[in-house]
């Protein structure tokens, strides 16, 4: 004779125990044995499972301890954002997870982690009523899920909206410097121990940074450097990680340039070097390419010298912003003190690829493009 005995966990048969005899099995007089058995194995498993659990929990909070030991007051501050975003993303593996700072006059992404599988797009600017506006206004860390493409994460151009998201305010000072955005097709990715590590993690980067910085220094933006123009430690850095990213299978397509007024020394003839600043910084906000739909952005390089990085899907993208600021220009570029000035821009640019191996190798080629448009009078934009 043959007994089965199905062992059932939690509503699910995980195993089977056959009971075999030479002799007839009364199934209903051993019943009682056959239940204290099944308890046996249920409490035996229990016990397995838990210590199995501890034992990853355990292993879990020892790498996040590593995580918190990475932070020091001796990097820089884009460094240490670089150190808390791919930390960050050692928590949500499948996830990504951006960096969205405000320059331009904008709020933008600006840096995202090296393993990110499907971040917003370096540029993009926040618009009202996403995840991360709601952060920014609120000071406090937001979760929310995504139904139907609502809310956005970061903007309309984002593209389809999944899962779930987690925007947490960076506060130095007192002061909203930034959001990280941590998002994830799958909801069940944001466990209460794993919201309170990266929300955690963003706290120490914060209070690192913070403790570099006296609170005057507060009065401007945290990345920019001159002109509202975010600074060159960042936009290498952003390189950097975008070259990394360049080899996954994505089609986003990453340009990096150098733009600069054609005729500077006229410019220097006709304003004082107090209106010449800000007018630096009326060229930053004009030549912004998420203003025009594209997202990327505006850093610093030099002296009427300004890098760009735009990103997308579309390869004329480049080409579409020139056309765009070109025909806004057609009438002279009127300036925030009130004078209307005619002005053309010399551009030098290269793509993203595995051609180069850091932001230095992709800076040289831009450079030597951005030489070529400047000695070329008919050149508006040469390509490397």
């Amino acid at each position: 004779t043959m007994v089965l005995v199905p062992f059932r966990n939690k509503g699910e048969t995980v195993a089977i125990t056959v009971l075999e005899s030479d002799l007839d099995i009364e199934v209903e007089k051993i019943k009682d044995q056959i239940l204290s058995y099944n308890n046996a194995l249920v409490n035996v498993l229990d016990t397995y499972l838990e210590v199995v659990d501890l034992h990853e929990q355990q292993k879990e909070w020892e790498v996040y301890e590593k995580s918190l030991a990475k932070f020091s007051p001796r990097q820089h501050k884009v460094e240490i954002l670089k150190t808390m975003l791919n930390e960050m993303q050692s928590c949500i593996p499948k996830g990504n997870v951006s960096l969205v700072c405000h320059g331009m006059d904008t709020w933008n992404v600006v840096l995202n982690s090296e393993k990110s599988n499907n971040p917003g797009k370096i540029g993009l600017k926040v618009e009202e009523k996403s995840v991360a506006y709601d952060a920014l206004e609120k000071g406090d860390p937001v979760f929310s899920m995504h139904f139907n493409n609502n809310p956005k994460r970061i903007s309309s151009g984002e593209g389809i909206t999944e899962g779930a998201s987690y925007a947490i305010p960076v506060v130095i000072h007192d002061r909203r410097q930034a959001v990280v955005i941590v998002s994830d097709n799958d909801p069940l990715s944001f466990k209460d121990s794993t919201k309170h590590k990266l929300s955690n993690l963003v706290r120490v980067a914060g209070l690192t940074i913070q403790a570099t910085l006296n609170k005057a220094s507060m009065a401007t933006d945290l990345l920019t450097h001159s002109f509202d123009a975010y600074m060159p430690e960042l936009w290498e850095a952003t390189v950097d990680t975008e070259l990394k990213r360049a080899g996954n299978s994505s089609r986003t397509k990453t340009w990096f340039g150098l733009i600069s007024p054609d005729d500077i020394s006229a410019l220097r003839t006709k304003f004082r070097l107090e209106e010449l600043q800000k007018i630096q910084e009326d060229f930053v906000r004009f030549l912004n390419p998420s203003v025009y739909g594209f997202p990327g952005y505006i850093g610093f390089n030099s002296d009427y010298v300004y890098s760009f990085i735009i990103q997308s899907d579309k390869e004329e993208a480049v080409e579409a912003w020139i056309d765009k600021f070109k025909t806004r220009l057609a009438h002279g570029l009127r300036l925030s003190n009130g004078h209307t000035i005619n002005i053309r821009f010399k551009i030098g640019l290269t793509e993203l690829s595995e051609d180069c191996a850091n932001s230095y190798q992709v800076l040289t080629k831009a450079k030597k493009a951005h030489a070529e448009a400047v000695n070329d009078s008919e050149a508006v934009a040469v390509v490397a």
